[in-house]
């Protein structure tokens, strides 16, 4: 999978992979794992945008997928 957000930045592989890329340019996130990043995300798209994800699953493959579908979903990237 390949998504384009809307600042132009790209990422691609799985969404897993997505979200780790995601994570590794965040300034700050380096000490949270990727369950915590996610919840992180999560919060701060609720807190400046009023953007409500329902992020699903249990493990982080589960996490990062319902993530960037919710992303997808809310306008923020899109499929390339």
């Amino acid at each position: 999978m390949q998504i384009r957000m809307r600042d132009g930045r790209v990422f691609q592989g799985t969404p897993k992979q997505i979200v780790e890329q995601m994570k590794f340019i965040a300034f700050g996130q380096e000490r949270r794992n990727l369950s915590e990043y996610i919840d992180w995300v999560v919060g701060e798209l609720l807190r400046m945008d009023a953007i409500a994800l329902d992020i699903q699953g249990d493990t982080d493959d589960e996490k990062a997928a319902s993530l960037v579908q919710g992303i997808l979903n809310a306008g923020l990237a899109q499929k390339m």
